[in-house]
């Protein structure tokens, strides 16, 4: 140990090469650890990425197109990222998610940036690195940002890119006696705000614009840093990222794309419910928590001790403690903003989860000068019980995770292979063993901030030793099947051949089969969709036994082209699939 701290204080960067090495390490374990051994998810992951592959097989990257249609749900950003990692890697599920997983992984170097900046340079180093790497290990150890990190999603383009926004406008407003920085700052902004325009669409510049503005007035210099902000050059730079493509789209689609766009996925999704998601206000209250657990349980004692309800506390003049309470802002107006929406999904509330992460971890080790001071006292001493009884309870139900599992008739053997994969007796050990630190911590005077230690250790140790065994498993039982018989589908189809994919929107058949698919939710459904096909003709269907019995289709109606466990592929004659179609 004493050489290591001797080799370390020979230079100043070393042990901040040290602190990047471990951070990036970490994200290795959490965002691309076994990235490629799922299939594609059903439904969004499946549909987002077979975009980009049709774009690459096209040669037109303006216009998305997804099964045989132009898709303007989303701008094009992810669709860009994913095509180029596919160009440069191929067309694999690692690739597809490898854009997503590095945009994860600059935002949690973005967070261990700013909050080393932002710490006084006569602060010792080490205190200034454990704190900022602290900053970055929490986000990177955050459920969502773990989770929507691994998954080729245009939420973590959106959240990213918002994240990397409003740290820019941070470093830019902190830093008045640097021009430099704030020039940085600034051209950050209005790079970042751009792309997360091209990400998912106004609301990439509306919500770091909000909180921002909210910030500012908070603050009482909204007007004092207006006129401080090139404005013109900012302008320029965000059009000049955020409008090429919207302008090339608009001459290559007209109206259609602006309408689907900006009315349909803008407009529509706020003011009404689309795709049956709707949510009382309160919806995102409870996803907050189990989006960031365990440190959103930490979370009411970091609003505690910044006293925002106290008006000097937001007057003060810029200092490094307000990076606490730009976040608290950041959160609650994300949180307030689609809250008010009307249609509501937990993803969306993404680009809230670095600002809960720099709330937690500041919370813990303060920067200097804050008017909050290091966390002690009953309040996080309760905390960290309840965080105790949490872990103590999953790791309960880890051990019984196989007694819980119901058999699923579309997949009747993952309960069996869970249960004998030995990862619930594993996922229990790991989760008892932290509870268990966290008991040692809480009985020793004077070590409560360090409870953040065994949630760290914890959830790292779950995803490398964990993840490596279940998402092979879970590809095996649950995605090869359909993966599977959708390769066989595009194998067996006859020309012309329509494909149907029956019951619940399995989007990754599109992708993998490598054609176009009808999907519907009943039998009613598909007359009017195949009145091309003539009398003589025939049909694929592709569902679950329980999905082909609801649709009437009997033993000897068809022809078996494959089966996987209860997933079934079957040619059924047209004259047979109309005479269910018109049966009472």
């Amino acid at each position: 140990m004493k050489r290591l701290q001797t080799w370390l204080g020979v230079d100043q960067r070393r042990p901040l090469f040290l602190a990047v090495l471990a951070l990036i390490g970490l994200c290795a374990v959490a965002l691309f650890n076994h990235l490629g051994s799922l299939g594609l998810m059903d439904k969004t992951e499946g549909l987002f990425v077979e975009v980009p592959r049709q774009m690459l097989e096209s040669g037109d990257w303006v216009t998305p197109r997804w099964n045989g249609e132009t898709f303007f749900d989303y701008p094009v950003w992810g669709y860009w990222m994913v095509g180029l990692s596919f160009r440069l890697f191929g067309i694999t599920e690692w690739a597809a998610r490898l854009p997503a997983a590095l945009a994860a992984t600059v935002t949690v170097l973005g967070a261990f940036g700013l909050v080393l900046q932002l710490a006084p340079p006569t602060e010792a180093l080490q205190q200034r690195l454990g704190r900022a790497t602290l900053a970055g290990s929490v986000l990177t150890l955050s459920p969502a940002w773990v989770g929507w990190g691994r998954s080729s999603v245009t939420d973590m383009f959106l959240a990213s890119a918002i994240a990397l926004a409003l740290f820019s406008f941070v470093l830019a407003y902190q830093a008045v006696e640097s021009p430099l920085l704030r020039r940085l700052g600034h051209a950050g902004m209005a790079l970042f705000a751009g792309i997360a325009v091209l990400a998912k669409g106004p609301v990439g510049v509306l919500l770091p614009g909000l909180v921002i503005g909210v910030f500012l007035l908070l603050k009482g210099q909204l007007w004092n840093e207006l006129r401080r902000t090139p404005l013109l050059p900012m302008t320029a730079l965000f059009l000049g990222v955020a409008t090429p493509w919207y302008a090339l789209a608009t001459q290559a689609n007209g109206t259609e794309f602006l309408g689907r766009f900006l009315g349909f996925s803008n407009l529509e999704r706020f003011t009404s419910v689309l795709y049956s998601h709707p949510g009382p206000p309160w919806f995102y209250l409870p996803w907050v928590l189990i989006l960031l657990l365990p440190w959103s349980l930490f979370l009411p004692i970091a609003l505690a001790r910044l006293g925002f309800w106290r008006l000097d506390r937001w007057r003060q003049k810029p200092a490094p403690g307000d990076l606490a309470l730009f976040a608290l802002v950041w959160l609650v107006v994300v949180v307030g903003f689609f809250s008010a929406a009307a249609t509501k999904l937990p993803g969306y509330i993404l680009p809230a989860v670095p600002a809960g992460a720099l709330l937690v971890a500041l919370m813990f080790q303060p920067l200097p000068n804050s008017a909050e001071a290091k966390p002690q006292g009953l309040g996080l001493r309760v905390t960290g019980w309840l965080n105790t009884g949490l872990l103590g309870l999953m790791a309960l139900a880890s051990a019984l995770l196989p007694r819980l599992l119901d058999a699923d008739p579309a997949y009747p053997g993952f309960a069996d292979a869970v249960s004998r994969s030995g990862l619930p007796g594993l996922l229990a050990a790991i989760l008892l063993l932290a509870a268990t630190g966290l008991v040692v911590l809480l009985l020793q005077p004077g070590w409560l901030s360090r409870l953040w230690l065994p949630n760290l250790l914890g959830f790292a140790a779950i995803l490398a030793l964990v993840v490596p065994g279940l998402a092979p498993l879970l590809d095996r039982e649950r995605l090869l099947p359909i993966r599977t018989l959708a390769r066989t589908a595009g194998q067996q189809a006859l020309p012309n051949e329509p494909l149907l994919v029956v019951g619940y929107k399995r989007y990754s058949v599109v992708h993998y089969s490598g054609r176009p698919v009808l999907f519907v939710d009943n039998i009613g459904e598909v007359g009017e969709h195949l009145a091309h096909v003539p009398a003589g003709g025939s049909v694929l269907l592709f569902c679950s036994d329980s999905e082909l019995l609801d649709l009437g289709v009997g033993p000897g109606d068809g022809l078996l082209l494959g089966r996987v466990d209860a997933h079934q592929l079957i040619r059924l004659p047209i004259k047979r699939l109309r005479g269910l179609i018109k049966r009472p």
